[in-house]
């Protein structure tokens, strides 16, 4: 592939920054790709519809962004704008963004800020319990396990002591890989099915399946765990035992950080925020945070304690015609009526929590 070429990495970060519009630099893409779970960027995933993005390049470094952005530039993708680490999206870029994703949509289920972390845990599961299942079933008790991860080494051997039946077990595996897998399509199929390791063969890598399919190998990437999201994705209506047994103990509501989960539960209750700051020792502008985070990701979470319907509206009408998410502009804007916590506040509930 020529190194100017553009991958599917690259029209990630085009795409970010098309709806980032210019107000976050490319370090906010990076921490979005890496899943840092900082308020900041969970908010940010929000705000700007990119959460599906959240967690999905976690391998990615600075100088991958870095290449990514010189690539875009050098095919007038993108613009710097003036002294800031902020890019605009040209209009040959939005054309070049529409045609990729046409090409190349991203998968109906795939979206980090809901799934990845829990589909880190499950595919390892998974892949361990079929490859033990596998070489028990031919007899094999020589061979290097696809995971060297202690947590799920114990979990599959404390699982498989209590299912003692593992010719039955591995039919019900079968059987539920192949129901799932053939909701997702053919090619994302194919691409996990060739991600196992059995008794017969090693799983491929994504560059080995991009090779053989001639496909982009981040596009592949990203088919595969789309594929493990969908198995998620489906959990409320399975009825599959042995779905349910493989993240019976993993917490699937991965969008608030610990420290806002705990916030949240305060606020349930009926706990003003300083007085929440008080007895947590954490500051105001912390707790601020927080309840914006929750209210990004809690649909139902009513924000009028804080910010009138009256002063949501205006805030929310002034920043459409401005065409601005900048909270200082809007503030200034509006001749500092507002804090900058009723601002943010407000824009939450202006887009919707995930695209």
């Amino acid at each position: 592939m020529d190194r100017l070429s553009l991958n599917y990495f690259d029209i990630m970060v085009l795409d970010c920054l098309f709806k980032i519009n210019g107000e976050r630099s490319g370090s906010a893409v990076f921490h979005l790709f890496k899943g840092k779970r900082s308020s900041q960027t969970i908010q940010d995933a929000g705000l700007f519809q990119t959460a599906k993005y959240f967690g999905m390049a976690a391998q990615c470094s600075r100088s991958d962004i870095s290449a990514s952005l010189t690539k875009l530039e050098q095919h007038s993708y993108l613009e710097p704008m003036s002294e800031t680490d902020t890019y605009k999206v040209t209009a040959s870029g939005a054309a070049g963004l529409r045609h990729a994703l046409s090409e190349r949509p991203w998968p109906v289920h795939c979206h980090g800020a809901y799934y990845q972390q829990a589909a880190g845990v499950l595919w390892k599961r998974l892949s361990l319990l079929v490859q033990v299942l596998s070489h028990k079933l031919q007899g094999s008790r020589q061979y290097i396990p696809v995971t060297k991860d202690y947590k799920t080494l114990h979990w599959v051997k404390r699982y498989l002591s209590r299912h003692t039946d593992h010719i039955e077990m591995a039919s019900s595996l079968f059987a539920m890989l192949e129901a799932h897998l053939h909701e997702v399509g053919d090619k994302a199929a194919q691409i996990f099915v060739y991600s196992l390791t059995s008794h017969d063969r090693i799983g491929y890598t994504s560059r080995q399946l991009a090779d053989t399919l001639k496909e982009d190998e981040w596009y592949v990437y990203i088919m595969f765990w789309a594929s493990v999201h969908y198995f998620i994705h489906s959990l409320p209506e399975c009825e599959d035992t042995l779905l349910k047994d493989l993240l019976s103990d993993v917490r699937l509501d991965n969008a608030l950080t610990e420290s806002t989960r705990k916030t949240w539960q305060m606020i349930k209750q009926g706990v003003p925020i300083h007085r929440i700051a008080e007895i947590r020792k954490l500051k105001t502008a912390t707790i601020e945070d927080h309840i914006v985070e929750i209210s990004l990701h809690e649909p139902a979470f009513v924000i009028d304690d804080y910010v009138s319907a009256e002063d949501q509206l205006q805030i929310a009408e002034f920043a459409k015609r401005m065409r601005t998410n900048k909270i200082k502009q809007i503030r200034d804007g509006l001749e500092q009526r507002f804090s900058y916590f009723q601002i943010r506040l407000a824009l939450t509930k202006q887009v919707q929590q995930y695209d």
